[in-house]
């Protein structure tokens, strides 16, 4: 393969990349935070939304690294993610350092192995604790990890719109392209 070739099918995975970050970044209006802003009244509007943005990132790419069919794809998405971040670090100092706090946390709470609760569940309870919300109720626990659920649904959706949904020819089984293992 040529260096030009690499360099359109790098180009290409990019612009696959952005179009999926559209998806996951973009603004939180009031109708997206009224929800939480009702369950944290303790907690600004600002740090409500800020906390959406960042949960909404951190599912995305969370979903990215799991689902995509190409393992580049999380990388990809990260990558460009990161440049977001950083723009935004530019006008804001501790969004950087505060994005690398919610990532941690997201992802451990995803990670986490042993636990009775399912992912969606301790994915919420991260984001309700952020909005000061430690120890949610039974309805306010139901409603974040609702909003969870929808969002990596979207964001599964827009993985499969901007790089693809994996097929097989009807005349092949899932079992036959599986590699044995001896």
């Amino acid at each position: 393969m040529s260096i030009l070739s690499e360099w359109k099918l790098a180009r290409d995975r990019r612009k696959r990349a952005m179009v999926y970050l559209s998806t996951i970044t973009p603004i939180v209006g009031p109708t997206d935070s009224d929800w939480l802003t009702s369950m944290a009244p303790a907690a600004s509007e600002a740090l409500i939304v800020r906390e959406l943005q960042f949960a909404r990132r951190a599912l995305g790419l969370i979903v990215a690294e799991r689902d995509a069919l190409d393992d580049r794809t999380a990388s990809d998405v990260a990558h460009q993610l990161a440049s977001v971040i950083n723009l935004e670090a530019r006008r804001d100092a501790d969004v950087g350092r505060a994005w690398s706090e919610r990532w941690r946390a997201y992802t451990s709470a995803f990670s986490s192995r042993g636990s009775a609760e399912a992912p969606a569940a301790r994915l919420a309870r991260v984001m309700l604790s952020a909005t000061g919300v430690e120890s949610p109720t039974t309805e306010q626990l139901v409603r974040a990890t609702q909003y969870v659920l929808s969002v990596r649904s979207a964001a599964n959706e827009a993985l499969r719109t901007a790089f693809g949904a994996a097929s097989l020819p009807e005349d092949v089984r899932p079992s036959a392209v599986r590699p044995v293992l001896r």
